[in-house]
């Protein structure tokens, strides 16, 4: 058996580890362990993404899926966590859109992640159109990007105690595995009372 498939098996082995820690700390009310658990998780299925996209094997399922369901469904998980408001805004969404429903997630998911470390009180979940591409957007009302990160879209995002960047890296290999009529996906970032990640992929 070669490494990276240990690997991949491991990984998995942990993630059904971490998932029993939630579980018992969610039966306990232990709300902290819960996020810390699950963001662990999160991370190790971040990091066999990354390893598959580094290889040319990570290869997106598009099909067509309801862009606001997918945002209600991220802000009902995130709501319990952490004591921040969640708001939506799905009134500009696309009745459909085509993209991998899983990966997309991933990103989304990873983003409100950071978003709640950071917000202060409020955080927005919003999903429309942008020149003729859907757009998914987590805002909050914390200190926004450091300007080394908005420098270069973050793609040299550093290593530092609070992170690797692989999240943000991940992101952006995901959204450009997405590609229609020639237009591939992208994700931007921005500073509007609070950090903007803006998630891009082709109608």
């Amino acid at each position: 058996m070669s490494f990276p498939e240990i690997a991949a098996l491991t990984i998995h082995d942990v993630k059904n580890r971490l998932a029993e820690l939630a579980g018992k700390a969610e039966r306990r009310g232990d709300k902290d362990t819960v996020r810390t658990a699950l963001e662990a998780a999160a991370t190790l299925t971040q990091l066999l993404a990354f390893y598959k996209s580094e290889n040319g094997i990570l290869t997106p399922n598009v099909d067509a899926h309801a862009p606001a369901d997918l945002v209600d469904e991220l802000a009902h998980e995130a709501g319990g966590m952490g004591g921040i408001a969640i708001e939506t805004d799905c009134g500009a969404a696309p009745t459909l859109a085509f993209y991998d429903e899983t990966l997309v997630r991933m990103v989304l998911a990873n983003a409100l992640q950071n978003a709640m470390r950071h917000a202060r009180s409020r955080i927005m979940i919003s999903v429309g159109e942008r020149s003729g591409q859907v757009e998914f957007c987590v805002r909050d009302d914390g200190p926004g990007y450091p300007a080394s990160v908005l420098a270069d879209g973050g793609y040299a995002a550093a290593v530092t105690r609070e992170g690797t960047g692989l999240g943000l890296r991940l992101a952006k290999r995901i959204a450009r595995l997405h590609e229609s009529a020639g237009v591939r996906g992208d994700v931007a970032l921005a500073n509007q009372d609070g950090a903007v990640f803006a998630l891009r992929l082709p109608r």
